[in-house]
């Protein structure tokens, strides 16, 4: 009977584990996506945390932060809710700076 308590609350803490995981992917997804959207909806003239929370949003996402630092470049966090509770991440996007050599 013991062994199957401690089967049972291995495979719990598992399962919490795995969601969390999961969720962290899920969530570095979305802000990746939703950086290389807003990089180009800057490039073309259009709303880049806007590009970026649509994008976001279709990967079960929301959008938490979304800041043009100049040159192109837009970082975003994003963050996305597991059963375990909700998970983060932040991507950057936009031109590669020259080089200069």
């Amino acid at each position: 009977m013991a062994v199957v308590a401690v089967a049972l609350v291995l495979a719990a803490f598992l399962g919490v584990v795995t969601s969390a995981h999961t969720g962290r992917l899920q969530a570095q997804t979305a802000a990746d996506l939703s950086a290389l959207a807003a990089a180009s909806a800057l490039r073309d003239g259009g709303d880049a945390c806007a590009a970026a929370r649509r994008v976001a949003a279709r990967n079960g996402a929301s959008i938490t932060t979304c800041a043009d630092e100049g040159g192109g470049v837009v970082r975003v966090g994003a963050q996305h809710r597991t059963g375990v509770g909700p998970t983060s991440a932040e991507a950057r996007a936009g031109p590669r700076p020259a080089s200069g050599g």
